[in-house]
């Protein structure tokens, strides 16, 4: 992923969240009076005072939303968990970013590991938020919010369980192609994408990342 889309990721995700903030209901009468409403509109206050007033805003969102930020485990450590070799073929590449929108911030390592016609990539992504449930774990990924039990002839999906995290599964079984994912101690994604390889083989690949190490960074960042 490029720092261009991080950045236009973490955006949409930020605006929807203040978006969010603006309405609230009001034991189920109409809704209170927008932010912009109740106080002077952003083109006659100070732009650092309107930036201010709008992160304050994102963070009650936050908070409504199960959502605690956090600052990212720098994507160098990330980069640290990325095996040497996936599937009997070395690693071709590793790459890390760190980026940031409207107060957000996260980081993700890379590796692709590429044999010929067979090629494999790895991701791991710390959102920069904790999201334990509700809108929280939908914008981190929609499938956490999502049971899916799908098969046809050429293609699967699911969610399921994977090393005891939520996880998601999809496969063609015409170019043997898919990707796992699974979302570990509620702030970070892990992503195997792989093509010309078995869906068990696929799925075997999750032994190779150390989700224990993983797991043990799950307070770092945290605001005391």
């Amino acid at each position: 992923m490029t720092q261009f889309r991080l950045i236009f990721t973490l955006f949409i995700f930020s605006a929807i969240m203040w978006g969010c903030s603006g309405e609230k209901s009001n034991d189920g009468n109409e809704n209170e009076k927008s932010y912009t409403e109740e106080n002077e509109s952003l083109d006659s206050e100070d732009p650092a005072k309107a930036m201010e007033n709008a992160m304050k805003e994102m963070e009650n969102a936050f908070e409504e939303s199960g959502i605690t930020k956090v600052e990212p485990v720098d994507f160098r450590k990330l980069k640290e968990l990325l095996p040497e070799e996936l599937a009997g073929i070395s690693r071709t590449n590793a790459e890390g970013e760190k980026a940031g929108a409207m107060g957000m911030k996260v980081s993700k390592a890379e590796g692709e590991y590429e044999d010929g016609d067979k090629k494999i990539d790895i991701s791991i992504t710390d959102m920069g938020f904790m999201a334990s449930g509700g809108l929280g774990a939908m914008m981190t990924a929609g499938w956490l919010m999502a049971d899916i039990d799908r098969e046809s002839d050429t293609e699967m999906e699911r969610t399921t369980k994977i090393k005891g995290y939520k996880g998601y599964e999809e496969y063609r079984f015409d170019d043997k192609s898919g990707k796992v994912s699974l979302f570990v101690a509620d702030r970070f994604i892990v992503e195997i994408s792989g093509r010309q390889i078995e869906l068990d083989d696929l799925r075997d690949l999750v032994d190779e990342i150390d989700l224990d190490e993983l797991e043990s960074m799950k307070e770092e960042g945290k605001e005391e």
